[in-house]
């Protein structure tokens, strides 16, 4: 009992000390600086990021990468909608009623935010972004290798794989001491056959976990050809995963999960590189083209790229632009996997019939909107702002000729 008394003023004390430390600089940035200076430097702090990340890209981690998300949220539709609601929401604390301008943000907000959560909605939305990687995919065999050469598949497999444990590499430690009661109880120790059952547990895939499965699909299909294929897995780093002492990138990046994984479904380790610095469809471009030159494979300028269909186009356009302007002739072949949805009956004319035609069944819950169908909206319409970004910065080309 008397242990848990302290415990319950020390942490209070924690909670005072933080909200004195939270006042004073509320006291100083509002009340000493004068709201022009502070509003400059503000202005200042986002022009500086917003040049950066122009220049150098988006940072991933760090205190830049940390305000470039902030910044980067009016940029998306969630961000947008949550912005308008909170300008109403401002004017209810203050006025107690609402402006002309509140209710005309209202009446944006809400019906958007309707919107984009409809199935019906997102369904036509990615199925219109599937249909520009359906245009650019063709078969494999259309291009046949020069002399020579090897087939090189990249696999762009950022957001393929869930952070999980792994098998353990050192002695277990000692039975933990008992901990005195606390006011909010830490959780019970994981039983030696229960961690054994996590950390032996297959890789764990996302939703665009079939990015790897169809890898290894086309690997067979190309061994099987004698084309002597190469597997290069891009991806970037964990930044939500601690680093331990004497850990190297390779080693808690999303690649060499990918990596191990291709691995377990077949693809000897000596067919696989792990490119782990590549958090961007740009960087994998970089990457890739650094590594086969370095190397020096012979891969016939033909690159097999294997991505989800919402953003392969702009991966395309994007490998296509970053060797062209190397002075490397690529021929892009691009097998877009992870489809949301299924073409439209029309486009399937002259290619299926009768049973053959797969359609998706219209029903009462693509009306009803679902968390699902925003989130699907929202990768669309962030991958079109994506392609504006990277017309922008010179990465892509917005007229498409051969890829």
């Amino acid at each position: 009992m008397v242990l848990l008394v302290t415990d319950v003023f020390v942490l209070l004390t924690q909670v005072l000390l933080w909200v004195v430390v939270g006042l004073f600089a509320w006291y100083v940035l509002l009340r000493l600086l004068p709201r022009p200076f502070l509003g400059g430097l503000v202005l200042l702090l986002l022009l500086g990021v917003a040049a950066f990340t122009f220049y150098r890209g988006a940072p991933e981690q760090g205190l830049v990468g940390d305000i470039f998300r902030i910044i980067a949220i009016p940029f998306s539709p969630l961000g947008v909608i949550l912005i308008l609601l909170l300008i109403a929401f401002s004017e209810l604390l203050r006025g107690g009623k609402l402006s002309r301008t509140g209710l005309i943000v209202l009446r944006v907000a809400i019906p958007a935010l309707l919107i984009l959560s409809i199935p019906a909605v997102s369904y036509f939305l990615a199925q219109r972004a599937e249909a520009e990687a359906i245009e650019i995919a063709r078969p494999v065999g259309a291009e046949s290798l020069p002399a020579g050469a090897r087939r090189v598949i990249v696999t762009l497999a950022q957001d393929t794989t869930r952070l999980q444990l792994r098998p353990r590499t050192q002695a277990p430690p000692a039975a933990p001491a008992p901990t005195p009661p606390q006011l909010i109880p830490p959780p019970s120790p994981i039983p030696a056959g229960s961690f054994t059952l996590l950390a032996d547990q297959p890789v764990q895939l996302t939703e665009s976990g079939d990015i790897l499965t169809y890898t290894q699909q086309i690997y067979n299909e190309e061994r099987a050809r004698g084309t002597a294929p190469l597997v290069i897995v891009s991806a970037g780093d964990r930044p939500e995963r601690l680093r331990r002492a004497g850990e190297s990138v390779n080693e808690v990046s999303e690649a060499a999960d990918a990596r191990r994984f291709l691995q377990d479904l077949g693809i000897p380790p000596g067919d696989i590189i792990g490119d782990s610095n590549s958090p961007t469809i740009q960087q994998s471009a970089v990457n890739v083209r650094q590594e086969l030159q370095r190397r020096g494979i012979n891969f016939g300028n033909q690159l097999i790229l294997i991505d989800s269909a919402i953003q392969m186009n702009r991966a395309a356009l994007t490998f296509n632009r970053e060797f062209n302007n190397n002075n490397i002739p690529l021929t892009v072949i691009a097998r877009p996997t992870n489809f949301f949805t299924l073409p439209q009956r029309e486009a399937l004319r002259g290619r299926a019939q009768g049973r053959d035609v797969v359609e998706r069944n219209l029903q009462l819950a693509d009306l009803l909107p679902s968390i699902d169908a925003l989130s699907l909206s929202s990768k669309v319409i962030n991958e079109y702002l994506a392609s504006i970004y990277y017309f922008l910065r010179g990465w892509i080309r917005p007229v498409r000729t051969t890829i």
